[in-house]
């Protein structure tokens, strides 16, 4: 298996909010690297924003957990990112800690949404490791569902009184 590997320039440049960096996504993932600070994320002070980012994946016995290819954050960073990031600014969402449950990591060989060019230069039979995420058990599975249905009354009352929603 070959995991790709992305040039770095840290301080360089502009962000590209809408593109994921391969290299520091899959770092962020299996280190439990913070997605704003790249510091890492001890076990107390280790959030992720569930309604904006992951999903539930059905395991071969039926039973889904909850996937999130987003790497943790810091409560500070968290509180930094609703400020200033454009995928999070027009949702109304509040972290959410992971607790105890670090999950376990789950690469992903299946060329990955945006990564379809660089496909498609690769030599043919080879796999390649386009990106990971974390698959966490049932009891966080089971927070994000509850904090997902929170968020979702929350919107549908907010719509149904014409309040805007962000």
């Amino acid at each position: 298996m070959v995991e790709l590997d992305q040039r770095q320039a840290p301080g360089q440049g502009q962000p590209l909010f809408a593109a994921v960096h391969v290299t520091r996504q899959r770092r962020g993932i299996v280190d439990l690297l913070c997605h704003v600070c790249g510091k890492p994320t001890p076990r107390r002070d280790r959030h992720l924003f569930p309604v904006a980012s992951g999903g539930f994946v059905t395991l071969h016995d039926g039973t889904q957990g909850y996937g999130c290819n987003v790497p943790p954050v810091h409560l500070a960073c968290a509180k930094r990112a609703l400020r200033e990031c454009p995928h999070l600014s027009h949702l109304v969402e509040r972290p959410l800690r992971c607790g105890s449950d670090e999950g376990r990591v789950i690469h992903r060989t299946d060329v990955t949404p945006g990564m379809e060019a660089l496909a498609k230069t690769l030599p043919s039979g080879v796999e390649v490791v386009f990106s990971c995420y974390r698959l966490y058990g049932a009891e966080f599975t089971e927070e994000v569902r509850a904090a997902r249905a929170a968020w979702d009354k929350a919107t549908l009352a907010s719509r149904a009184a014409g309040r805007p929603i962000a």
